[in-house]
């Protein structure tokens, strides 16, 4: 399972104008960079022929909210994501490590659209 990413969209240049460029484009410009050089679209394509010949299947799960979504009460706020490393929950007071968090939300997306795919 996986998000699923847009990664044309992830790498859009910053909004703005020669004469009034938008704001920290430098920035994004780096980021662009850093996204396009690790080779995200590749390595998905890479999995997915893995997963197919190994007779797995790959999931490609709604990446939104995946990071703000509590994994043990459901509540959904961005403030729940205290920083870039930390998850706390405003509703239950669940913590952990943000990556944890939305991973533990990404894999239960993943099975519900496994679930369903069979019950269809």
């Amino acid at each position: 399972m996986h998000e699923n990413l847009k990664i044309a969209n992830m790498t859009r240049s910053a909004s703005g104008t020669i004469d009034r460029p938008g704001r920290n484009v430098a920035a994004k410009s780096g980021l662009n960079r850093s996204v396009l050089d690790a080779g995200w679209g590749v390595l998905l394509q890479v999995l997915a022929h893995k997963a197919e010949s190994a007779g797995r299947e790959l999931i490609a799960v709604d990446p939104r909210n995946t990071s703000r979504t509590c994994a043990r009460c459901g509540h959904c706020a961005k403030e729940n994501r205290v920083t870039q490393a930390e998850f706390a929950c405003t509703a239950c007071g669940h913590t952990a490590h943000a990556d944890v968090n939305a991973a533990t939300n990404i894999i239960r997306a993943g099975l519900a659209l496994r679930r369903a795919a069979e019950a269809a």
